[in-house]
């Protein structure tokens, strides 16, 4: 059984078991052509599978998977972002210490 976050829906459904035997793991899909649907997994070896969640409307499914493209594409501006300003201290301390090697030979 799985419950949603407080305020979200509740899930009751039990976990079937795969062709294995094993309990097979509920999952959600991160592909844009079924953004956040729920499904059960088996081991990748059985092959089992099957979708908790019914398919999303059409129009839906496109703009969950537009927000979760855009989603990405803002955390892959923020990681250049900080792999930019990582290098601007460094250039900046860099700087710094060359400045104070200079003022102490010309202080001399």
């Amino acid at each position: 059984m799985r419950k949603e976050p407080p305020g979200g829906e509740e899930l009751a459904i039990a976990a079937p078991h795969c062709y294995c035997g094993r309990l097979a793991r509920l999952q959600t899909s991160w592909t844009e052509s079924n953004p956040l649907r729920r499904f059960f997994r088996g081991k990748s070896s059985c092959g089992f599978f099957v979708w908790v969640d019914i398919e999303m409307p059409r129009r839906e499914r496109a703009l969950m998977a537009w927000l979760l493209r855009t989603k990405r594409e803002v955390e892959d501006q923020i990681v250049r972002a900080r792999a930019r300003e990582k290098k601007l201290w460094i250039a900046l301390f860099m700087s710094w210490a060359f400045v104070f090697m200079l003022n102490g030979k010309l202080g001399r």
